[in-house]
């Protein structure tokens, strides 16, 4: 009888699982836009109601010019890509010629090798494909897979759940009528917030460091459109495991082909390899820290479901998600033990082993 409950159980837990991704997948447009909308509230919820606190001004105000001032940012990051991408695109023929003489190079000695590559470059072709897809480009790479529409509906989605903020106290103490379960539904929230603002902050202290370390590498090695390929590294590293490498691919194919020195990719492999390692193990955890409290495959994990179910967006608003989630299993006694698995290996601490005894 207890085998089926527990079968049960576990079928119901795995068919409610089911659901939401279907409802998660189903309900993208409007789902995404609104998980942005919720981070960012999240992360700035405690910020503003000190702001409207201290300067007595009311609510409305507030909101308005704090998404005012992300719009403003959002304008200047995306004119900003613009207006590099045109100059890339615009110096694009006069580069030409350089990146032909390279693939001619590097394919005569792929040849020793047996290795065959294209020996030049179709320069009518590559204009065609540029003039195309430049929109696409900028807006994958600017937009962070987040089009105007959606950019739009989260700053209103944003408004009203700022606006509205102090219903979610009323709600929590209109559910939990015992105090202690208040206590623990106010202990939730103000973790969840902790770990959101943490982190949603510390990144973004921590893209613009990388930036301004990218870019010192870039002009010292004399990359041409050092900044924008500054900035597009450090955004990409947002998405941990993936955005990195994916990067620095594309920075040191640009390298190679535009460089006439081989030694000059080499050598800006080796200092962004370095500053990465500095970053990872000095810079991020004094800034961001163990804010998460989640051990690295989970966040692997979270990073490669949320990009399936959400694409890049998903990428980035699963990591927080995950934090979020093993608060929640960790307030429930039931739940508790779950979230061990999502838990850093204990530190000062031995583990119990698992023994075997021979069945007498």
């Amino acid at each position: 009888m207890e085998t089926q409950s527990n079968l049960l159980k576990t079928t119901a837990r795995l068919v409610i699982a089911t659901l939401i991704v279907i409802v998660m997948v189903v309900g993208k447009s409007f789902l995404v836009p609104l998980a942005w909308a919720l981070l960012i509230a999240l992360a700035s919820y405690r910020f503003l109601t000190h702001m409207e606190e201290k300067v007595k001004i009311p609510r409305t105000l507030i909101n308005t010019l704090f998404l005012l001032s992300l719009l403003v940012v959002l304008i200047a990051i995306a004119w900003f890509f613009y207006i590099e991408l045109n100059h890339i695109f615009n110096d694009l023929p006069g580069m030409m010629g350089t990146m032909s003489e390279r693939l001619e190079d590097i394919s005569n000695s792929l040849k020793k090798y047996g290795i065959a590559i294209p020996d030049h470059i179709d320069k009518a072709y590559i204009s065609e494909w540029a003039n195309q897809h430049n929109d696409l480009i900028m807006n994958t790479i600017s937009g962070i897979g987040l089009n105007l529409w959606n950019i739009i509906l989260i700053m209103f989605y944003m408004f009203f759940i700022l606006y509205y903020r102090e219903l979610i106290i009323h709600f929590y103490v209109e559910k939990f009528k015992r105090e202690e379960r208040l206590a623990l539904a106010r202990d939730r929230f103000n973790k969840s917030l902790d770990l959101i603002r943490s982190y949603i902050f510390g990144l973004v202290i921590l893209t613009l460091i990388s930036a301004a370390m990218n870019f010192v590498v870039f002009l010292v090695f004399g990359l041409k459109f050092a900044l924008f390929w500054a900035v597009f590294l450090a955004l990409l590293n947002l998405i941990p495991f993936i955005g990195n490498p994916i990067g620095l691919a594309i920075i040191m194919m640009f390298a190679i082909i535009t460089k006439e020195n081989m030694l000059i990719p080499l050598l800006i492999f080796v200092a962004l390899f370095v500053m990465n390692f500095l970053q990872d193990n000095v810079i991020r955890p004094m800034i961001v820290g163990d804010k998460l409290k989640i051990n690295a495959f989970a966040v692997f994990v979270a990073i490669i479901i949320g990009g399936m179910i959400w694409g890049v967006s998903g990428m980035i608003l699963f990591i927080p998600i995950v934090g979020v989630a093993k608060i929640i299993l960790e307030s429930r006694k039931e739940s508790g033990v779950y979230a061990i698995l999502f838990s850093e290996l204990p530190k000062n601490k031995k583990l119990p082993e698992i023994t075997s005894s021979e069945n007498e």
